[in-house]
């Protein structure tokens, strides 16, 4: 991904930069939070028992960029409803709408959703959706074909509340498309969704973090009824 630095601004508070995402001859741009470590105090994180939650949002998460080049190189996401579920700043779903997708973005955030709003507009997709919502109390009144989550399986405490969302949003023939960084141990997350009947497989792709190559899974569940 490229950064753009002729187009800067604020969003929702913090200074914006553009960034291109290009790959199987798709261009998205995705805006993202500048200068994220000048809003994380890592010195507070280490130092103090109670610390405002940082913007984990605001990273442009390896599984995020994985997931998206999965649907570009799909060809295709015309005619199918898509919810990108713990959107972040929306780089998988921003990709499905420019592939045709009625997409809606979720996030618990409100200024995830202001950044996917103004990445919507810079990109010209008119019919996304955005609601603030969070899925481990939360639920929406539509189901949807495919079902986006990059990297939202990391809190035990939501694997079950997540696995409910999941069944109970995904219509019959739909498909889920989740990536595991391996930043926590989910084997109890999986094992509930193989439970609701629901049969995955997974293929490894790497992302550069950090400087350096980094492995990850790309999972796809289906219903297995």
């Amino acid at each position: 991904m490229q950064e753009n630095r002729a187009d800067r601004r604020s969003i929702a508070g913090y200074p914006a930069t553009l960034e291109e995402f290009v790959h199987a001859g798709l261009k998205v741009s995705v805006y993202r939070v500048a200068r994220l470590e000048d809003v994380v105090d890592r010195e507070a994180l280490l130092r103090e028992e109670r610390v405002d939650e940082p913007p984990y949002w605001a990273h442009l998460w390896i599984g995020a960029r994985a997931l998206a080049r999965r649907l570009a190189e799909s060809g295709t996401m015309a005619g199918r409803r898509v919810l990108d579920l713990g959107c972040g700043v929306g780089l998988p779903g921003l990709v499905a709408a420019a592939l045709g997708g009625e997409v809606r973005f979720v996030d618990r955030e409100p200024a995830a959703l202001e950044f996917v709003r103004h990445s919507a507009r810079r990109n010209g997709l008119e019919g996304v959706r955005l609601a603030d919502l969070d899925f481990t109390r939360d639920s929406l009144t539509t189901d949807f074909d495919v079902i986006l989550g990059a990297e939202v399986v990391y809190d035990p405490a939501s694997y079950t509340p997540l696995c409910e969302f999941l069944d109970r949003h995904l219509r019959p023939s739909g498909e889920i498309h989740l990536t595991y960084a391996f930043r926590c141990a989910a084997e109890r997350f999986f094992a509930e969704l193989r439970r609701r009947g629901f049969a995955g497989w997974r293929e490894p792709r790497r992302e550069w973090e950090d400087g350096r190559p980094r492995g990850l899974f790309l999972w796809t569940f289906r219903r297995s009824g």
